[in-house]
């Protein structure tokens, strides 16, 4: 998924130290201004579309690099070997449509696709510790990040899971399972490794501090968008060897016809308040988005890794 010259034990620190930084920032929003919806869905919105939507928006340059390789095209993709723009058309194509029924199918059932999202969460954020001891540590550690706010903030996270249509009866068992990961997370974090090393200490200490202090949206947007889409984006950008200038050209489209469907379905989504429709767009509109980004990933992976 990300490379290891990324994720190296160098890189690793300063992106903990980006995270614990922009929790702090976060804290003192927190606590400095009423905590109420409509503070933190702006601030949602904001650092989503400039920081966390572009690592998205690299799925392009991925779809083309697949399109280039013809030999590694599924079987569904084969009748389009007429030229390289027609079978690229389809590659784009399969990817709206695998997310346009991915939206849609967190519509009729809202429960099985928040637990398939939260499941997809762990395994995806997993890459963003590597170095961080073996394959149990790090999928540790992402399993604390996207669970342990239930800990501390159950009512929160419990009205946001009433917003985005999950059912009464299902909130309060998907709430307590979020808890028994959490603190069997904590358990394997701290007994898993043969040698329990300060940085891990560090890292468990930063992600349940930041998790108590930081309302679940506030540790969402400092999690999503100060160290996992950072990590993704040096990843593509060191992959495909692109400037920064170069990077941002191929990022721009993509954001502004992501940012235009966003505020399509702001209109086709029922209608309840202007901040809980932004909740409804931004976290379906992402399970939506990461049900083709991590197909897209894991295919690219296998397809540009060597024999």
């Amino acid at each position: 998924m990300l490379n290891d010259k990324v994720l190296d034990n160098q890189a690793i620190p300063v992106m903990i130290k980006i995270f614990a930084g922009f929790c702090l920032l976060s804290a003192i929003f927190f606590l400095e201004h009423d905590a109420s919806l409509a503070n933190k869905i702006p601030l949602l919105v904001i650092f989503i579309a400039l920081v966390g939507m572009p690592h998205g928006a690299l799925d392009v340059m991925m779809i083309a690099r697949l399109t280039q390789q013809s030999e590694s095209m599924s079987g569904l993709l084969a009748g389009f070997n007429h030229s390289y723009w027609l079978r690229l058309f389809g590659c784009y194509l399969l990817y709206a449509c695998v997310a346009g029924v991915a939206f849609s199918f967190w519509l009729v059932f809202p429960s099985t696709a928040l637990i398939l999202f939260l499941v997809m969460a762990v395994s995806h954020f997993r890459h963003d510790w590597q170095g961080f001891g073996g394959r149990l540590m790090q999928m540790s550690l992402a399993a604390l990040v996207v669970t342990c706010p239930a800990c501390f903030h159950a009512d929160a996270i419990a009205e946001y899971f009433q917003a985005l249509f999950l059912p009464d009866q299902a909130i309060p068992i998907i709430v307590v399972s979020m808890q028994s990961i959490a603190v069997s997370a904590i358990l394997v974090a701290l007994y898993a490794p043969k040698e329990l090393s300060f940085s891990r200490l560090l890292v468990i200490a930063v992600v349940g501090i930041s998790a108590f202090c930081l309302d679940p949206l506030l540790f969402f947007i400092a999690y999503f968008c100060s160290l996992h889409s950072l990590l993704h984006t040096l990843s593509i950008k060191d992959e495909f060897d692109l400037s920064w200038p170069q990077l941002m050209c191929r990022i721009v489209p993509p954001m502004l016809i992501t940012l235009l469907l966003m505020g399509i379905v702001f209109e086709l989504v029922p209608f309840q308040t202007v901040d809980t429709q932004w909740l409804r767009v931004i976290f379906i509109g992402l399970f939506a988005l990461t049900i083709p980004h991590m197909l897209l990933t894991w295919h690219f992976q296998s397809a540009t890794s060597p024999e």
